[in-house]
């Protein structure tokens, strides 16, 4: 079997906006849930093989979902992100939205108009599109991993949907990056507002591990304190 091609954007897009619908068709019946949420664990052990180089086979994807958990942590992990990025990237538009409202972000507090607009993730394509998509994931999942808590809600989407349960997630939870480690991933202004907006929905800040997080990035990624806030704000209020 050949190994897949994964196309990073159509995924972070989707997990980006799969949040209203798992909610919705949770409100429905389980099997909606469920079928997302299968997609969505499917997709997530794609780009597994995809990044570990293994031999793509039956054989090693039984592997992969036995040794480690991995599989299931990608599944499960999916569904954390997308809850979590839930309702309001989902209205914003997913990518294309999340990018627009980092550019917007930033001239709303005085700044000039970027050099290139080409650089807001939603008009990238081909490797820089990738390269974005594979940044803002990252910090995604390093912002879930700060407390490494999972709620309630979050824990009835996870069983229902049957990925694997939440011991394979709680050890994909186990080891976050650090807040340089993904400041490190900036290679444009434009891509360091769209890091931190992203990290900003998934760590809310509300307990005091995401409020340092939150500061220690924003603090990495050299951006200026009011610009940082208004992203939070933004971000969370769909402006």
């Amino acid at each position: 079997m050949n190994q897949p091609t994964i196309n990073l954007q159509d995924y972070l897009d989707q997990l980006l906006k799969a949040g209203r619908d798992l909610v919705e068709q949770g409100k429905e019946s389980s099997k909606g849930v469920t079928k997302k949420a299968k997609e969505l664990a499917a997709k997530g052990e794609d780009i597994l093989v995809d990044k570990l180089g293994i031999e793509d086979n039956a054989a090693s994807r039984e592997a992969l979902r036995k040794g480690v958990g991995a599989g299931a942590a990608a599944g499960a992990l999916a569904l954390l992100l997308s809850s979590r990025s839930g309702r309001k990237l989902a209205a914003l538009g997913g990518l294309a939205g999340l990018g627009t409202l980092a550019w917007k972000a930033y001239q709303k507090n005085g700044g000039e108009m970027p050099k290139s607009a080409q650089d807001i993730i939603g008009l990238l394509s081909g490797k820089e599109a990738d390269k974005r998509a594979n940044a803002i994931l990252r910090a995604m999942i390093a912002a879930a991993k700060v407390d490494g808590r999972i709620d309630d809600a979050e824990l009835a989407l996870i069983e229902k949907a049957g990925t694997g349960g939440t011991d394979a997630l709680k050890l994909a939870l186990s080891e976050p990056e650090s807040a340089q480690d993904i400041a490190a991933l900036a290679d444009s202004d434009q891509a360091a507002r769209e890091i931190y907006a992203a990290s900003a929905r998934i760590a809310d800040g509300l307990n005091p591990k995401e409020r340092a997080y939150l500061d220690e990035l924003a603090m990495a990624l050299k951006l200026d304190p009011e610009l940082a806030a208004r992203l939070e704000t933004d971000v969370r209020t769909g402006s």
